[in-house]
């Protein structure tokens, strides 16, 4: 599932691609996604509107048109846009096609229909991003005080933290030293700030790997969610540790989702 660089590296390719363009036809190919996608005359307040941006909140993407309507996007788990630079047939897995002013196509793809479109204004309240600025210690204080639950639950809670999902929570509680079934509140307070300072760097050389993967390709496909990072402890399960060289890196099982860490390096 993407998560938040791979999210944020899709909006800032369409934002490049798309501002002062519009959309011309709209064509609801296959309805059935997590819900149903709107029809063209649902989509009527975006359509012929100039885009003025495209923004990322949390996971979603918005298309912004200068006005209160949007056209958000969630990409679920394998969500993917195509921008052609001229009309073509539907492709496979094809549930939503935009012909635009300039002449292109825009066509949403999800194998597995866990995505979602919709006509929405922006949310009225955001939940704290890991970013600097927004995350911050007092925060994090707050949100784990008390907490019995593990602490990659918590910051993997999308009403506490949003955009942290499965790998760079792993990435950020390794760098940090902190073992992920720990109970939140058990979390010291030079813990919870080394927590705070490696979940904004963790997310942070993530997002500028994904904009530094576009360079100054129009392409817009599956593969421009896919970009290379370093993982020093996500999927490395039975790998020696990076970090101390000595211990072998364990997997427990956390809400569900694998979770690897170093048992030496994270206490």
């Amino acid at each position: 599932m993407p998560e938040l660089p791979e999210v944020n590296t899709l909006a800032v390719a369409l934002a490049r691609q798309l501002r002062n363009d519009s959309i011309s036809a709209w064509s609801r190919l296959s309805p059935r996604l997590r819900q149903p996608i709107p029809d063209a005359a649902e989509a009527a307040p975006v359509t012929g509107r100039r885009i003025r941006d495209v923004r990322r909140v949390a996971k979603a993407i918005y298309i912004d048109f200068g006005g209160k309507q949007f056209l958000k996007i969630h990409l679920g788990m394998t969500g993917y846009f195509c921008l052609s630079q001229k009309p073509q047939k539907p492709v496979k897995h094809a549930h939503l096609q935009l012909q635009l002013a300039s002449g292109r196509t825009l066509t949403f793809c999800d194998p597995r229909r866990f995505g979602s479109i919709e006509i929405t204004s922006l949310p009225a309240e955001r939940i704290v991003e890991p970013f600097s600025g927004e995350l911050t210690l007092a925060y994090l204080k707050a949100a784990c005080a008390d907490r019995e639950c593990n602490i990659k639950a918590l910051i993997m809670d999308q009403q506490v933290i949003a955009g942290l999902g499965n790998i760079y929570a792993a990435e950020s509680l390794f760098k940090a030293g902190i073992r992920p079934d720990r109970p939140a509140g058990s979390l010291k307070p030079a813990e919870i700030r080394k927590l705070c300072d490696a979940c904004i760097s963790v997310i942070g050389v993530a997002v500028q790997a994904g904009i530094d993967s576009l360079g100054d390709r129009p392409e817009i496909d599956n593969q421009t969610t896919h970009f290379d990072i370093e993982t020093l402890v996500y999927d490395r399960q039975n790998e020696l540790c990076h970090r101390c060289g000595k211990s072998s890196i364990e997997i427990v099982r956390i809400s569900g989702r694998s979770s690897c860490f170093c048992p030496a390096c994270q206490k």
